[in-house]
């Protein structure tokens, strides 16, 4: 199918804040209640109509643990348009790591992403954080981030997040840039990519696995 344009998106967070799921469940709907900590990164692709064009979003899904982060990050974040920070609403270390991501995205030298902070797991919203509100809000110190709650177990505001993030991106880019994003873009090499950034089938053989929302 063609498209008019492609977003990438990228999502990071600490471990088994639910970012696979989240994808799994806005390219899919699908919701695994057992599932396997990423290893590497992973993508998946979705086509959504904005304004009666055709936005293709590239979703790269990322490993929350650091031992893997550093093997793929400057692939992960070259070309990126947009970037969502997950933390899970009920653990407040992957709040409190939002700023290290942060200065991770800064380090990155990426050209003007749209950075949207997601807080999953809304479904157990009786387990939240205590003061949460404050407690992001002293994080991210005014800065006018989007923020979205949601339910990567149940759905809620999934659809909501992408599409929303994906419209305003669009709308508050210049159409040069927009263009540019589309005329680069190697479908294959980004594929090529993905499947030599790491490669650790001894790892895998030694996890065990854990639940994620």
């Amino acid at each position: 199918m063609s498209f008019d344009y492609l977003f990438k998106v990228i999502i990071i967070g600490s471990a088994n804040v639910g970012k696979t799921s989240l994808i799994n469940r806005y390219v899919d709907n699908t919701f695994n209640f057992e599932k396997e900590p990423t290893i590497g990164v992973d993508f998946k692709t979705k086509d959504i109509e904005i304004d009666n064009q055709t936005i293709r979003l590239q979703i790269w899904d990322t490993a929350g643990q650091e031992r893997f982060r550093n093997s793929f990050l400057p692939s992960i974040y070259k070309n990126a348009d947009i970037v969502l920070i997950v933390f899970d609403i009920t653990n407040e270390n992957s709040l409190k790591e939002i700023g290290d991501y942060l200065k991770e995205i800064e380090n990155s030298h990426i050209q003007d992403p749209l950075i949207v902070i997601v807080g999953n797991k809304s479904d157990l919203i009786e387990n939240k954080i205590e003061n949460l509100k404050e407690k992001l809000e002293n994080i991210l110190k005014n800065e006018p981030f989007r923020f979205f709650k949601t339910s990567a177990k149940n759905g809620k505001n999934v659809d909501e997040l992408f599409y929303e993030t994906a419209k305003e991106f669009k709308q508050n880019q210049p159409k040069h840039h927009l263009n540019k994003n589309i005329n680069s873009f190697d479908l294959q090499n980004e594929r090529n990519q993905q499947s030599k950034i790491i490669s650790l089938e001894n790892e895998q053989e030694n996890r065990t696995k854990q639940k994620c929302c």
